[in-house]
């Protein structure tokens, strides 16, 4: 009887999480795949299977392959500017002792905006003409800096806003990291005379891989998904998957096309987070 009865209370206890995960994660992704297959425009109540047809299209699509193109750019430099300066950041607040609880609350302050916020933020201060940044050159000498002269460019400066919202979480992962590394490895290493440099690369940084392990697979998932960022910081201007199949769907009704776009992203983040987890994974060293 009291084994029903905790088999019953667990059941009701995983409902809610599992009923919401079905109905926003589940159902999307089984509906998108269905509609991948048709080239149903979102409005009109018919619509035909057409197969493959959407993969096919998406081959010789050029606006797809730019946008592939702009999100591997994008999806690079976040996940290289994250975890270095994660790493270095959490290395430096760990030596505070008196301090740290500060440092961590200021770095961390950007991730609690909303993305939108954030995206508004960096738009003023990256204007060409009274942005904040341009202002701090000018008071140095020098002349306003076009942050949106070409496309590359732009994806640099968006890449900046979305690294610098979501430092704070990174330095969090890395810092835990931190806490979990005996102390005594530090102290046998200082006895033998290591210096600094050796101490980081032969014990901090080996001993961070599965803290690492989480931050770049996050970083990759973040950075492949982004869509808020683009739309709202460089409008018409560069566009991610993401945009690319949103446009699709609300600019000319071609919800189909669009699902497919959707799921081929999926599934190439899917791939892309085993290759990275199986990759790391063997990086992590015992101590």
């Amino acid at each position: 009887m009291k084994n029903w009865k905790t088999k019953l209370s667990d059941f009701l206890f995983l409902l809610p999480g599992s009923l919401i995960y079905l109905i926003f994660m589940v159902v999307p992704i089984v509906v998108c795949f269905y509609y991948s297959f048709t080239n149903w425009d979102g409005i009109s109540p018919t619509y035909k299977f057409i197969g493959m047809k959407n993969f096919v299209n998406l081959m010789t699509d050029q606006a797809f392959w730019d946008s592939v193109k702009t999100t591997l750019i994008l999806t690079a430099f976040n996940v290289i500017f994250v975890n270095v300066f994660g790493v270095l950041i959490a290395v430096w607040m760990d030596k505070k002792e008196k301090t740290y609880n500060l440092c961590k609350a200021v770095i961390f302050i950007p991730c609690v905006l909303s993305s939108v916020v954030v995206s508004f933020i960096w738009s003023y201060m990256t204007q060409g003409n009274g942005g904040v940044i341009n202002e701090i050159i000018g008071f140095f000498g020098g002349g306003n800096v076009d942050f949106f002269a070409s496309p590359f460019v732009t994806t640099l400066t968006v890449t900046m806003a979305i690294s610098w919202a979501g430092l704070g979480f990174y330095v969090t992962v890395y810092d835990a990291s931190l806490k979990t590394i005996p102390q005594d490895l530090y102290e046998a290493a200082q006895v033998d005379g290591a210096s600094a440099f050796h101490k980081f690369f032969r014990i901090t940084l080996p001993l961070l891989v599965p803290g690492l392990t989480i931050s770049v697979i996050f970083s990759v998932i973040n950075a492949l998904r982004q869509y808020d960022f683009v739309k709202i910081m460089t409008p018409q201007t560069i566009e991610t998957i993401a945009v690319n199949a949103v446009s699709r769907m609300t600019d000319y009704n071609m919800l189909g096309y669009s699902s497919a776009i959707v799921l081929v992203l999926f599934l190439f983040i899917g791939v892309v987070t085993a290759v990275q987890y199986l990759i790391l994974k063997k990086m992590e060293v015992d101590y």
